[in-house]
Protein backbone atom coordinates (compact mmCIF):
# COMPACT_ATOMS: atom_id res chain seq x y z
CA UNK A 1 0.00 0.00 0.00
CA UNK A 2 3.00 2.38 0.55
CA UNK A 3 4.53 1.79 -2.72
CA UNK A 4 1.08 2.43 -4.41
CA UNK A 5 0.85 6.08 -2.12
CA UNK A 6 4.28 6.76 -3.67
CA UNK A 7 3.95 5.83 -7.04
CA UNK A 8 0.75 7.86 -6.95
CA UNK A 9 2.27 10.46 -5.50
CA UNK A 10 5.24 10.74 -7.88
CA UNK A 11 3.01 10.76 -10.90
CA UNK A 12 1.50 13.48 -9.55
CA UNK A 13 4.96 15.62 -8.69
CA UNK A 14 6.25 14.71 -12.12
CA UNK A 15 2.56 16.35 -13.82
CA UNK A 16 2.51 19.03 -11.56
CA UNK A 17 6.11 19.89 -12.66
CA UNK A 18 5.71 18.99 -16.71
CA UNK A 19 2.48 21.53 -16.46
CA UNK A 20 4.15 24.13 -14.84
CA UNK A 21 6.79 24.06 -17.65
CA UNK A 22 4.62 24.14 -19.89
CA UNK A 23 2.48 26.96 -18.94
CA UNK A 24 5.68 29.15 -18.52
CA UNK A 25 6.81 27.71 -22.52
CA UNK A 26 3.55 28.23 -24.07
CA UNK A 27 5.14 29.83 -27.54
CA UNK A 28 7.78 26.80 -27.08
CA UNK A 29 5.31 24.27 -27.14
CA UNK A 30 3.19 25.74 -29.72
CA UNK A 31 6.17 25.94 -32.44
CA UNK A 32 6.70 22.17 -30.94
CA UNK A 33 3.01 21.06 -31.69
CA UNK A 34 3.28 22.98 -35.38
CA UNK A 35 6.65 21.16 -36.10
CA UNK A 36 5.15 17.84 -35.23
CA UNK A 37 2.05 17.98 -36.56
CA UNK A 38 3.75 19.56 -39.71
CA UNK A 39 5.86 16.28 -39.90
CA UNK A 40 2.79 13.73 -38.95
CA UNK A 41 0.27 15.34 -42.01
CA UNK A 42 1.26 13.17 -44.55
CA UNK A 43 0.01 10.25 -41.68
CA UNK A 44 -2.34 11.70 -40.75
CA UNK A 45 -4.49 12.70 -43.93
CA UNK A 46 -3.14 8.63 -44.83
CA UNK A 47 -5.23 7.28 -41.90
CA UNK A 48 -8.35 9.63 -42.73
CA UNK A 49 -8.36 8.20 -46.04
CA UNK A 50 -8.05 4.96 -44.87
CA UNK A 51 -10.47 5.15 -42.25
CA UNK A 52 -13.53 6.77 -45.02
CA UNK A 53 -12.45 3.73 -47.38
CA UNK A 54 -12.44 1.05 -45.42
CA UNK A 55 -16.19 0.60 -45.05
CA UNK A 56 -16.55 0.25 -49.09
CA UNK A 57 -13.72 -2.03 -49.11
CA UNK A 58 -15.06 -3.90 -46.22
CA UNK A 59 -18.23 -4.50 -48.35
CA UNK A 60 -16.85 -5.44 -51.26
CA UNK A 61 -14.74 -7.98 -49.37
CA UNK A 62 -17.07 -10.00 -47.99
CA UNK A 63 -19.62 -8.87 -50.50
CA UNK A 64 -17.97 -10.10 -53.56
CA UNK A 65 -14.53 -10.79 -53.37
CA UNK A 66 -14.38 -12.98 -50.67
CA UNK A 67 -17.07 -15.62 -51.71
CA UNK A 68 -16.02 -15.25 -54.92
CA UNK A 69 -12.11 -16.41 -54.45
CA UNK A 70 -13.44 -19.13 -51.98
CA UNK A 71 -15.36 -20.27 -54.83
CA UNK A 72 -11.87 -20.37 -56.97
CA UNK A 73 -10.07 -22.16 -54.49
CA UNK A 74 -7.67 -21.75 -52.03
CA UNK A 75 -5.05 -20.13 -53.92
CA UNK A 76 -7.17 -17.39 -54.92
CA UNK A 77 -8.23 -16.36 -51.06
CA UNK A 78 -5.06 -14.61 -50.25
CA UNK A 79 -6.15 -12.29 -53.41
CA UNK A 80 -9.46 -11.28 -52.29
CA UNK A 81 -8.22 -8.35 -50.00
CA UNK A 82 -5.76 -7.08 -52.73
CA UNK A 83 -8.64 -6.96 -55.60
CA UNK A 84 -11.41 -5.35 -52.77
CA UNK A 85 -8.44 -2.70 -52.09
CA UNK A 86 -7.45 -2.04 -55.67
CA UNK A 87 -11.47 -2.00 -56.87
CA UNK A 88 -11.94 0.29 -53.83
CA UNK A 89 -9.44 3.07 -55.18
CA UNK A 90 -10.64 2.08 -59.33
CA UNK A 91 -13.77 3.55 -57.73
CA UNK A 92 -12.68 6.60 -55.79
CA UNK A 93 -10.24 7.82 -59.10
CA UNK A 94 -13.79 7.09 -60.87
CA UNK A 95 -15.27 9.20 -58.65
CA UNK A 96 -12.64 12.04 -58.72
CA UNK A 97 -12.77 11.77 -62.51
CA UNK A 98 -16.41 12.19 -62.62
CA UNK A 99 -15.92 15.65 -60.77
CA UNK A 100 -12.71 16.45 -62.78
CA UNK A 101 -13.96 15.98 -65.76
CA UNK A 102 -17.90 17.56 -65.50
CA UNK A 103 -18.15 19.12 -61.95
CA UNK A 104 -14.87 21.24 -61.64
CA UNK A 105 -15.20 22.76 -65.34
CA UNK A 106 -18.62 24.19 -64.55
CA UNK A 107 -17.65 25.55 -60.98
CA UNK A 108 -14.27 27.01 -62.70
CA UNK A 109 -16.16 28.85 -65.66
CA UNK A 110 -19.04 30.07 -62.76
CA UNK A 111 -15.83 31.29 -60.55
CA UNK A 112 -14.26 33.39 -64.15
CA UNK A 113 -17.54 35.05 -64.89
CA UNK A 114 -18.08 35.59 -60.99
CA UNK A 115 -14.32 37.42 -61.50
CA UNK A 116 -15.89 39.31 -64.20
CA UNK A 117 -19.04 40.71 -62.99
CA UNK A 118 -19.68 44.42 -61.91
CA UNK A 119 -20.79 44.03 -59.04
CA UNK A 120 -21.48 47.71 -58.05
CA UNK A 121 -23.69 48.03 -60.76
CA UNK A 122 -25.93 45.01 -60.29
CA UNK A 123 -26.02 45.87 -56.31
CA UNK A 124 -27.19 49.34 -57.42
CA UNK A 125 -29.91 47.95 -60.05
CA UNK A 126 -31.00 45.66 -57.43
CA UNK A 127 -31.11 48.56 -54.65
CA UNK A 128 -33.05 50.80 -57.35
CA UNK A 129 -35.81 48.18 -58.50
CA UNK A 130 -36.86 47.98 -54.15
CA UNK A 131 -36.52 51.35 -53.88
CA UNK A 132 -38.92 52.31 -56.77
CA UNK A 133 -41.00 49.34 -54.88
CA UNK A 134 -41.09 51.52 -51.63
CA UNK A 135 -40.54 54.68 -52.68
CA UNK A 136 -38.43 56.41 -51.07
CA UNK A 137 -36.41 59.55 -50.73
CA UNK A 138 -34.14 61.01 -52.90
CA UNK A 139 -31.87 61.64 -49.98
CA UNK A 140 -32.10 58.27 -48.84
CA UNK A 141 -31.34 56.73 -51.82
CA UNK A 142 -28.07 58.83 -52.25
CA UNK A 143 -27.04 57.70 -48.77
CA UNK A 144 -27.75 53.88 -49.37
CA UNK A 145 -25.73 53.97 -52.45
CA UNK A 146 -22.95 55.49 -51.04
CA UNK A 147 -22.77 53.24 -48.27
CA UNK A 148 -23.57 50.27 -50.91
CA UNK A 149 -20.17 52.12 -52.84
CA UNK A 150 -18.22 51.84 -49.45
CA UNK A 151 -19.27 48.08 -49.10
CA UNK A 152 -17.65 47.27 -52.85
CA UNK A 153 -14.90 48.93 -51.96
CA UNK A 154 -13.97 46.75 -48.68
CA UNK A 155 -14.84 43.92 -50.49
CA UNK A 156 -12.22 44.49 -53.46
CA UNK A 157 -9.62 45.71 -50.99
CA UNK A 158 -9.95 42.50 -49.25
CA UNK A 159 -9.58 40.52 -52.30
CA UNK A 160 -6.58 42.51 -53.45
CA UNK A 161 -5.40 42.07 -50.01
CA UNK A 162 -5.67 38.07 -50.72
CA UNK A 163 -3.76 38.20 -53.33
CA UNK A 164 -0.14 37.65 -51.68
CA UNK A 165 -1.96 34.57 -49.72
CA UNK A 166 -3.19 32.78 -52.78
CA UNK A 167 0.15 32.88 -54.45
CA UNK A 168 1.65 31.18 -51.18
CA UNK A 169 -0.92 28.69 -51.71
CA UNK A 170 0.37 28.21 -55.37
CA UNK A 171 4.03 27.79 -53.96
CA UNK A 172 3.21 25.65 -51.44
CA UNK A 173 1.08 23.56 -53.86
CA UNK A 174 4.11 21.22 -55.29
CA UNK A 175 4.40 20.65 -51.06
CA UNK A 176 1.06 19.39 -51.17
CA UNK A 177 1.84 16.71 -54.29
CA UNK A 178 4.01 15.17 -52.16
CA UNK A 179 2.29 15.30 -48.76
CA UNK A 180 -1.02 13.05 -51.17
CA UNK A 181 1.23 10.86 -52.70
CA UNK A 182 3.03 9.85 -49.56
CA UNK A 183 -0.40 10.29 -47.43
CA UNK A 184 -1.66 7.65 -50.69
CA UNK A 185 1.01 4.88 -50.02
CA UNK A 186 -0.20 4.78 -46.31
CA UNK A 187 -3.43 4.30 -46.82
CA UNK A 188 -3.04 1.59 -49.09
CA UNK A 189 -0.50 0.24 -45.89
CA UNK A 190 -3.14 0.56 -43.20
CA UNK A 191 -6.05 -0.86 -44.99
CA UNK A 192 -4.04 -3.72 -46.30
CA UNK A 193 -1.98 -4.47 -43.26
CA UNK A 194 -5.22 -3.19 -40.28
CA UNK A 195 -5.62 -6.59 -38.78
CA UNK A 196 -1.54 -7.21 -38.56
CA UNK A 197 -1.23 -3.54 -36.93
CA UNK A 198 -4.38 -3.51 -34.82
CA UNK A 199 -2.84 -6.75 -33.47
CA UNK A 200 -0.12 -5.03 -32.17
CA UNK A 201 -1.67 -2.63 -30.45
CA UNK A 202 -3.64 -4.59 -28.39
CA UNK A 203 -0.39 -6.69 -28.17
CA UNK A 204 0.97 -3.65 -26.46
CA UNK A 205 -1.74 -2.49 -24.08
CA UNK A 206 -2.18 -6.07 -22.37
CA UNK A 207 2.09 -5.97 -22.46
CA UNK A 208 2.20 -2.26 -20.60
CA UNK A 209 -1.17 -1.77 -19.14
CA UNK A 210 -3.29 -3.92 -16.10
CA UNK A 211 -5.88 -6.73 -17.34
CA UNK A 212 -9.05 -4.21 -16.40
CA UNK A 213 -7.10 -0.99 -17.87
CA UNK A 214 -6.24 -2.81 -21.76
CA UNK A 215 -10.11 -4.03 -21.05
CA UNK A 216 -11.33 -0.40 -20.95
CA UNK A 217 -9.01 0.90 -23.42
CA UNK A 218 -9.98 -1.39 -26.13
CA UNK A 219 -13.57 -0.83 -25.00
CA UNK A 220 -13.71 3.02 -25.31
CA UNK A 221 -11.62 2.71 -28.93
CA UNK A 222 -14.91 0.12 -30.13
CA UNK A 223 -17.01 3.02 -28.85
CA UNK A 224 -15.03 5.68 -31.13
CA UNK A 225 -14.27 3.69 -33.91
CA UNK A 226 -18.13 2.78 -34.13
CA UNK A 227 -19.30 6.13 -33.74
CA UNK A 228 -16.90 8.14 -36.08
CA UNK A 229 -17.49 5.12 -38.79
CA UNK A 230 -21.15 5.81 -38.45
CA UNK A 231 -21.32 9.47 -38.39
CA UNK A 232 -18.72 10.53 -41.15
CA UNK A 233 -19.74 7.74 -43.70
CA UNK A 234 -24.06 8.74 -42.80
CA UNK A 235 -23.01 12.69 -43.42
CA UNK A 236 -20.97 12.07 -46.46
CA UNK A 237 -23.89 9.98 -48.08
CA UNK A 238 -26.15 12.83 -46.93
CA UNK A 239 -24.39 15.23 -47.97
CA UNK A 240 -23.77 13.74 -51.60
CA UNK A 241 -27.22 13.14 -52.21
CA UNK A 242 -27.94 16.66 -51.03
CA UNK A 243 -25.66 18.07 -53.19
CA UNK A 244 -27.09 15.70 -56.38
CA UNK A 245 -30.41 16.36 -55.82
CA UNK A 246 -29.94 20.48 -55.46
CA UNK A 247 -27.66 20.28 -58.66
CA UNK A 248 -30.73 18.31 -60.86
CA UNK A 249 -33.59 21.12 -59.14
CA UNK A 250 -31.27 23.86 -59.75
CA UNK A 251 -30.93 23.10 -63.43
CA UNK A 252 -34.57 22.36 -64.17
CA UNK A 253 -36.12 25.35 -63.06
CA UNK A 254 -33.12 27.37 -64.41
CA UNK A 255 -31.48 29.46 -61.13
CA UNK A 256 -27.76 31.08 -62.21
CA UNK A 257 -24.83 28.92 -61.29
CA UNK A 258 -27.05 25.79 -60.72
CA UNK A 259 -23.76 23.35 -60.27
CA UNK A 260 -21.97 25.98 -58.57
CA UNK A 261 -24.89 26.43 -55.27
CA UNK A 262 -25.73 22.76 -55.74
CA UNK A 263 -21.96 22.47 -54.79
CA UNK A 264 -21.57 24.30 -52.08
CA UNK A 265 -25.58 23.07 -50.41
CA UNK A 266 -23.77 19.90 -50.50
CA UNK A 267 -20.28 20.31 -49.23
CA UNK A 268 -21.82 22.66 -45.92
CA UNK A 269 -24.63 20.04 -45.95
CA UNK A 270 -21.72 17.74 -44.14
CA UNK A 271 -22.05 20.02 -40.88
CA UNK A 272 -24.90 19.80 -38.64
CA UNK A 273 -27.72 22.30 -37.77
CA UNK A 274 -25.72 25.16 -39.38
CA UNK A 275 -24.67 23.76 -42.53
CA UNK A 276 -27.89 24.29 -44.81
CA UNK A 277 -27.99 27.83 -43.61
CA UNK A 278 -24.63 28.42 -44.17
CA UNK A 279 -25.04 26.94 -47.77
CA UNK A 280 -27.85 28.59 -48.85
CA UNK A 281 -26.48 32.29 -48.13
CA UNK A 282 -23.77 32.27 -51.06
CA UNK A 283 -27.20 31.13 -53.20
CA UNK A 284 -29.03 33.58 -52.08
CA UNK A 285 -26.66 36.51 -52.94
CA UNK A 286 -25.80 34.90 -56.33
CA UNK A 287 -29.05 34.95 -57.54
CA UNK A 288 -29.70 38.47 -56.05
CA UNK A 289 -27.17 39.97 -57.95
CA UNK A 290 -27.59 37.84 -61.16
CA UNK A 291 -31.26 36.96 -61.22
CA UNK A 292 -33.86 39.11 -59.01
CA UNK A 293 -35.36 39.07 -55.42
CA UNK A 294 -38.61 36.86 -56.61
CA UNK A 295 -36.35 34.56 -58.03
CA UNK A 296 -33.93 34.54 -54.29
CA UNK A 297 -37.28 34.02 -52.63
CA UNK A 298 -38.11 30.62 -54.73
CA UNK A 299 -34.46 29.63 -54.34
CA UNK A 300 -34.87 30.05 -50.59
CA UNK A 301 -38.12 28.05 -50.57
CA UNK A 302 -36.66 25.13 -52.85
CA UNK A 303 -33.87 24.84 -49.94
CA UNK A 304 -36.68 24.65 -47.39
CA UNK A 305 -38.32 22.15 -49.29
CA UNK A 306 -34.95 20.08 -50.01
CA UNK A 307 -33.75 20.53 -45.96
CA UNK A 308 -37.48 19.11 -44.95
CA UNK A 309 -37.60 16.13 -47.28
CA UNK A 310 -33.70 15.66 -46.14
CA UNK A 311 -34.19 16.34 -42.41
CA UNK A 312 -37.18 13.85 -42.32
CA UNK A 313 -36.67 11.20 -45.18
CA UNK A 314 -33.39 11.33 -46.14
CA UNK A 315 -31.38 11.40 -43.00
CA UNK A 316 -33.15 9.40 -40.68
CA UNK A 317 -32.41 6.30 -43.14
CA UNK A 318 -29.06 7.23 -43.58
CA UNK A 319 -27.66 8.58 -40.62
CA UNK A 320 -30.67 7.79 -38.19
CA UNK A 321 -28.98 7.38 -34.70
CA UNK A 322 -25.76 6.99 -35.67
CA UNK A 323 -24.24 9.36 -32.54
CA UNK A 324 -27.03 8.70 -30.15
CA UNK A 325 -26.85 12.30 -29.40
CA UNK A 326 -30.28 14.53 -28.58
CA UNK A 327 -30.78 17.52 -30.50
CA UNK A 328 -29.75 20.03 -27.91
CA UNK A 329 -26.20 18.40 -27.07
CA UNK A 330 -26.10 18.31 -31.19
CA UNK A 331 -26.29 22.08 -30.92
CA UNK A 332 -24.15 22.59 -28.11
CA UNK A 333 -21.41 20.35 -30.16
CA UNK A 334 -21.92 22.30 -33.06
CA UNK A 335 -21.32 25.51 -31.56
CA UNK A 336 -18.94 24.81 -29.04
CA UNK A 337 -16.32 22.81 -32.06
CA UNK A 338 -17.06 25.63 -34.12
CA UNK A 339 -16.31 27.96 -31.74
CA UNK A 340 -12.81 26.02 -30.54
CA UNK A 341 -11.51 25.64 -33.83
CA UNK A 342 -13.58 27.06 -36.57
CA UNK A 343 -15.57 24.33 -39.53
CA UNK A 344 -13.19 21.48 -38.73
CA UNK A 345 -14.67 21.85 -34.77
CA UNK A 346 -18.03 22.33 -36.77
CA UNK A 347 -17.69 18.68 -38.57
CA UNK A 348 -15.93 16.52 -35.58
CA UNK A 349 -17.76 18.49 -32.55
CA UNK A 350 -20.60 16.19 -32.36
CA UNK A 351 -18.91 12.13 -32.85
CA UNK A 352 -16.21 13.62 -30.39
CA UNK A 353 -19.25 14.97 -27.73
CA UNK A 354 -21.33 11.64 -28.87
CA UNK A 355 -17.76 9.49 -27.68
CA UNK A 356 -18.18 11.54 -24.39
CA UNK A 357 -21.73 11.61 -24.07
CA UNK A 358 -21.89 7.50 -24.37
CA UNK A 359 -18.82 6.97 -22.11
CA UNK A 360 -20.65 9.16 -19.40
CA UNK A 361 -23.66 7.05 -20.02
CA UNK A 362 -21.75 3.76 -19.45
CA UNK A 363 -20.48 5.14 -16.11
CA UNK A 364 -23.44 6.37 -14.65
CA UNK A 365 -24.74 2.92 -15.36
CA UNK A 366 -21.73 1.31 -14.13
CA UNK A 367 -22.36 3.27 -10.84
CA UNK A 368 -26.25 2.30 -9.94
CA UNK A 369 -24.96 -0.77 -10.71
CA UNK A 370 -26.20 -1.87 -14.12
CA UNK A 371 -25.03 -3.33 -16.82
CA UNK A 372 -24.26 -0.98 -20.13
CA UNK A 373 -27.74 -1.58 -22.57
CA UNK A 374 -28.14 -0.46 -25.66
CA UNK A 375 -30.55 2.52 -26.02
CA UNK A 376 -31.54 5.70 -23.90
CA UNK A 377 -29.67 7.69 -26.41
CA UNK A 378 -26.31 6.05 -26.49
CA UNK A 379 -25.05 4.38 -29.43
CA UNK A 380 -24.80 0.39 -29.50
CA UNK A 381 -21.36 -0.54 -29.15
Amino acid sequence: MEKAKLKGYCLVAAFTVVLYLGLNNLDKVFRAVQVLYGLLTPFIIGLVIAFILNRPMGFLYRKVFAPLCSRKGTRWQAAAKPLSLVCTYLLLAAALGVCVSIVAPQIGASVVQLGKTDYLSRLQSIANQVFEWVDLSPEILSEINQQLRAWVEKLMGFLISSVPQMLDFLVSFGGGIITSVISLIVSIYLLLSKEQLLSQLSRICRAFLPAKQAQKLSETASISVGIFNKYLMGQLTDALIVGVVSVVLLSIFRFPYAMLIGVVMGVTNIIPFFGPFIGAVPGVLLILIFGNPFKALWYILLVVVIQQIDGNIIAPRIIGGSVGLPPLWVLFAVTVGGGLFSVPGMILGTPCFAILYTLLARAVRAREGAAPVKGEGTPPV
